[in-house]
């Protein structure tokens, strides 16, 4: 219901109230009882109460125009109300609004400065793993699932130097490597020098660009100062071996003044007798041969070695070596035996080399026995092929070595020589030579001494 019709009925009700009351006072003062006659009487008589008795509808109408003024009131608070709520509705999504387009930008400005620092990280990375890989001593070529190279290093440039030579021999060398082949030696023979490199091949797994990592580690500069100090090592031989071998060369030449003088006075107290001058000048051409052989013998050992390897014979080292320690051999009334095979299989390595190893370790073995009685004394050198293998075997009757010995034999610098009589080089020389030619030396003792053990792989005859 309205206001304007409940204020209606209020006024009316209201108003009714005027007539009921005056007409029951009017009863009251004419001392008249209360009944419809009486009242009709009273309204006739009293005109005032025909005004009186507008009232109910003079209220009812006066509070029906309050009523609808009410209701106006109602109706624009109403209004007020609902707009005041659709305003608030409203500011309330446009702040949420603003704060959620405020976070968005924050979230937004967050993840552009995040990816900004992300990229300046891997920017910072990538620029650290750029120099690192630039700066590694060890030669580095990635290359792409088509086999074509697509980054190298400074140290893998600085191997080719920028040679067009290096590189297309190194390539073929590359694409002889198996898939992960690691340590792999390489010997670049050249036009002008010759490199040396290991090689290495590691396959990259789930990277888009990249197949495989070419690492390469220049022994170049390495080689050259092992070949250096082998070839003083060698020197040093010489030197040692120089009292022995100059008497093994005034023998002969001691032999050929001899024959000369006995010629001569031949000549001089004697006709001539033809055969017996052909016999004297024979016996002089064999001692001139043996001095020759000697000498030749030395200027080859003491030869820069080749820079790659040949087939080389076993028994042939042994036998040179022997040639250059005969007058230490026979200082020490020494004999040793000797057994190779003439059917021994080559092996591959740089006979020079093989001989110095064959003189280092004879000569050590002769140093052992030195103070053994002479009847014990004993070196012996056998030579067999086994399971596609050269194996030497170098004994002797000094006693062998302790364990802590055999272990340091191989080291640089070790020795069990008295001072001044050795450099401690022979061993670990040994051991580069052997290696370098695919073998390996080993050291134990036996029953009464010494023993060495060399093993080098077997040459397929040709």
């Amino acid at each position: 219901m309205t206001q304007k019709n409940r204020y209606t009925i209020f006024g009316a009700l209201f108003g009714l109230l005027f007539p009921i009351i005056s007409t029951l006072l009017d009863l009251y003062a004419q001392q008249l009882s209360f009944n419809v006659q009486n009242i009709l009487q009273v309204q006739s008589v009293q005109p005032l109460h025909w005004i009186i008795n507008t009232a109910p509808f003079f209220l009812g109408v006066f509070a029906r125009i309050a009523g609808r003024r009410q209701d106006a009131i109602t109706t624009k608070v109403d209004e007020l109300t609902s707009l005041n709520e659709l305003l608030g509705a409203a500011y309330h999504d446009r702040v949420k609004a603003e704060l959620e387009t405020k976070k968005a930008l924050a979230a937004e400005r967050q993840a552009r400065e995040s990816e900004q620092e992300e990229k300046k990280a891997l920017d910072e990375l990538s620029a650290s793993l750029k120099q690192l890989f630039q700066g590694i001593p060890v030669g580095v070529a990635a290359y792409g699932h088509a086999n074509n190279v697509i980054s190298t290093n400074k140290a893998f440039e600085d191997f080719i130097d920028g040679s067009q030579e290096t590189r297309a021999a190194l390539d073929q060398e590359i694409r002889g490597l198996g898939k992960n082949a690691l340590a792999v030696e390489v010997t670049l023979e050249l036009n002008s020098t010759v490199k040396y490199a290991v090689l290495g091949r590691i396959e990259m797994v789930g990277l888009k660009e990249t197949s495989h990592w070419i690492l390469l580690t220049d022994l170049t500069l390495k080689k050259a100062k092992e070949a250096q100090l082998i070839q003083a090592s060698k020197l040093t031989t010489l030197g040692e071996l120089a009292a022995g071998t100059a008497h093994e060369l005034n023998q002969p030449l001691n032999h050929m003044k001899l024959v000369a003088l006995n010629i001569k006075k031949l000549l001089l107290t004697s006709p001539i007798d033809t055969e017996t001058v052909i016999f004297k000048l024979d016996a002089m051409t064999a001692s001139v041969s043996r001095a020759a052989k000697i000498v030749d013998h030395l200027r080859t050992f003491g030869r820069t070695a080749p820079a790659s390897m040949q087939p080389v014979s076993v028994g042939k080292a042994v036998t040179g070596a022997l040639t250059l320690l005969n007058n230490v051999l026979n200082q020490n009334n020494i004999d040793i035996d000797v057994n190779i095979g003439a059917d021994l299989p080559m092996i591959l390595g740089v006979e020079s080399q093989l001989e110095q190893v064959f003189i280092n370790l004879i000569g050590n073995a002769v140093d052992a026995i030195s103070d053994v009685k002479p009847d014990e004394r004993a070196v012996s050198v056998e030579g067999v092929c086994q399971d596609s293998h050269v194996c030497v075997v170098i004994r002797d009757t000094g006693g062998g070595m302790s364990e802590t010995d055999l272990e340091k034999v191989f080291e640089p610098f070790f020795t069990t020589k008295a001072e001044g009589k050795g450099t401690g080089l022979g061993g670990s020389i040994s051991y580069g030579i052997v290696s370098s030619f695919g073998g390996t030396i080993s050291a134990e003792n036996w029953d009464n001494g010494a023993e060495f053990t060399l093993v080098f792989p077997a040459l397929e005859p040709s």
